[in-house]
């Protein structure tokens, strides 16, 4: 029983040192969690309310330094705009560089009075409506204007007149046609290979023109023309006309009997008078051949 009690006693002793030794290490690892190191703070203190602004954005440390002190982080200076980035009076615009006088538009650049229309590009008489004769410019380029222009084609080897132009003011006549000497005369169309073809006219048959003048009190020129050529293979020919008033002819071989066709003109100014409404013109082939081939005739007058 003894020995009980002094094992027990021994046991005893031993946790007592035991629980001593904890006691202590506890108090040691308090002692050293409690210690920190002095930031210049404010000591630690116990929890507030986290909806309380706590002090310590309060302390000196965490506000803002005084940057206008004088040190190097003052804004007025140190991050303003610097006075060598400012804008120098050397980039803003020049006198040399603004738009000079020598630049604007000079008065030699201005449309002269010369580039203007000169009166010589405006229509002469010649090219006008030829007062009241309105046919407009002659295709046989003889002066004047169009009094009437007629052309044959072929209809089965039968020339049939073709009324292309009429620029006379009186309308109430005005007909042209091929007559023949014998019954049942039929005009005939001749040349289509060597030419454009056209009638044929020679001592057999005739061209006969009716027109009016009336509506013109003047005229100072009419020029009968024929388009076509001599229809013969070894001579030039001629033509001939008259009317009530007069009448005339061309120059003997006066048309070539040679291709390519072209316009022969004649002057019959004293042959037709103004303000006749019952004028009567017939042509006829002449000297040497005798022969024409007629594709187009063309009366131009200049009138008033």
């Amino acid at each position: 029983m003894a020995e009980i009690n002094a094992r027990g006693c021994g046991l005893g002793w031993v946790r007592a040192i035991v629980a001593a030794s904890s006691l202590l290490a506890l108090a040691a690892q308090n002692s050293a969690c409690n210690r920190r190191v002095d930031t210049g703070g404010w000591p630690d203190e116990p929890m507030r309310d986290a909806s309380v602004m706590p002090p310590d954005p309060q302390i000196p440390d965490l506000l803002v330094v005084d940057l206008n002190s004088g040190g190097d982080l003052n804004p007025s200076a140190d991050f303003g705009t610097p006075p060598d980035f400012a804008t120098p009076p050397d980039f803003a615009m020049l006198p040399d560089f603004a738009m000079p006088p020598d630049f604007a538009m000079p008065p030699d650049f201005a449309t002269p009075p010369d580039m203007a229309k000169p009166p010589d590009l405006s229509a002469p008489p010649d090219l006008a409506s030829g007062g009241p004769i309105t046919g407009g410019p002659c295709l046989s380029g003889t002066s004047g204007a169009t009094a009437l222009r007629v052309k044959w084609y072929d209809s089965g080897g039968r020339a049939t007149v073709s009324y292309e132009v009429h620029g006379l003011p009186d309308k109430s006549r005005y007909k042209v046609g091929v007559y023949g000497y014998v019954i049942g005369f039929t005009p005939s169309y001749v040349d289509p290979f060597l030419g454009p073809g056209g009638v044929q006219l020679d001592g057999s048959s005739f061209i006969d023109i009716e027109l009016s003048t009336a509506g013109v009190s003047s005229l100072s020129n009419v020029t009968l023309s024929l388009y076509g050529r001599s229809y013969s293979t070894g001579s030039s020919g001629s033509f001939n006309w008259i009317t009530f008033t007069g009448g005339g002819s061309t120059a003997t071989n006066y048309v070539s009997n040679t291709t390519p066709y072209r316009w022969y003109p004649a002057d019959a100014t004293l042959d037709i008078d103004p303000g006749d409404n019952k004028i009567l013109m017939r042509i006829k082939a002449g000297p040497s051949s005798g022969a024409l081939v007629v594709n187009r005739l063309e009366l131009c007058m200049t009138g008033s």
